[in-house]
This record gives structure tokens, sequence and C-alpha cells, in this order.
């Protein structure tokens, strides 16, 4: 019996670990946030762990067409890590220099950065099945999105904008992983005129 249900449990975690979301390149007019091709944009990044600040600083980004670069610099301006991240969330690093060095943080921040940027559902507003799927669904009225991935009824990831403020500039974007605690909080950093 013992062996049964150890065998059922190894099953279940292959089962869970080798299944991937769907997801597609995005067509010529992508609906989401920061999709101008022909320039960079900086923004201030933030990452949180149960409600703890861990990294606070600068994100340089440029998309093209299938895939995203980015710089990421300390608060100071050092570049600290440089890497281009592919539709899937793996990643090439170009360039770890000092704390980064020897931490898991460049992973990480390559596959929420292709969750946020460069993964689309299949279908609108869901694509997948009933085990894994993943959605968008628009919120308010000034281009504000929710996109999430779950796996049957329980929430694997979700990334929040709430579109444009009275400003006109755009909403903060924030991209959670509730099982891990985390939260990483990206808005467009203030230009000094």
């Amino acid at each position: 019996m013992k062996v049964r249900v150890f065998f059922l449990q190894c099953c279940l975690a292959v089962l869970l670990s080798a299944c991937s979301l769907p997801y597609v390149v995005p067509g010529p007019d992508p609906a989401g946030p920061g999709k101008d091709e022909k320039s960079g944009r900086l923004l201030n990044i933030r990452v949180q762990r149960w409600d703890t600040e861990r990294f606070s600083g600068l994100l340089g980004l440029r998309q093209r067409e299938a895939d995203l670069y980015y710089v990421l610099l300390d608060a100071t301006g050092v570049k600290l890590l440089e890497a281009e991240v592919a539709l899937d969330g793996s990643h090439q690093l170009l360039r770890v220099t000092g704390p980064m060095k020897n931490t898991e943080f460049a992973p990480f921040l390559s596959e929420a950065l292709a969750r946020i940027y460069l993964q689309e559902p299949s279908l609108l507003p869901c694509g997948g099945g009933w085990w894994q799927s993943l959605c968008r669904e628009a919120v308010g009225t000034g281009g504000g999105f929710r996109k999430y991935a779950q796996i049957g009824p329980l929430p694997f990831w979700q990334v929040t904008m709430n579109g444009e403020e009275a400003t006109g500039r755009e909403a903060p974007i924030v991209y959670r992983q509730p099982w891990l605690g985390v939260a990483v909080f990206l808005e467009p950093a203030k230009q000094v005129q």
C-alpha cells in the first residue's frame, strides 16, 4: 500500500512539474504595457517577499520582436545585471556583477518579465485547458488589465495594471506569486526636466 501511494505521489509530482502554460507570441499590435519597440523604457523596480523589501533599483527595458532585453541597475545607477529573455522565460545572461553574481535573481526576474510583457493567452479571455490556464481580462476604462495563470482552481501568478492614472502617466504594474509571497512592482521612472 505504501509503495502505491509513493508511486502515485511521484507521478503527480512529475505531471505538475512537466506541464507548461500555453502562450502565444503577440501579434503586430500587442495590447500589453510598454510595447513600443522603437524606444526603451526606464522603470523603478521594487521586489518584496512576505512584505519585506528585498531589492529596489532601476530597470531598463527594450522589447524586440519576440524577446526582451533588460538592464538592472541599483539605486545609484550601477549596472548589476544585463540579460535577454525569451518568450518561455528562459534567459541569456550578458553581464552580471556585484551582489547578483551568485544569486538566482536573474532567472526569477527573467521569468517574471516574460510573464508580464511577453506571454499572452492563446484565446481571450482564457487559453489552456481545465488543468492549466492563462487568462487576460480588461480592468477599468484606461487600458488596464489583469493577467493570471492558474493550476486548476489555484492561482499560480498574477499581473495587474490599472490603466493610466488621471495625470496621463502609465499606472504601476504589479506581479505577484502568492505561493512564494513575492511581489514585483514596476512603475515609470520620474523624468528630470
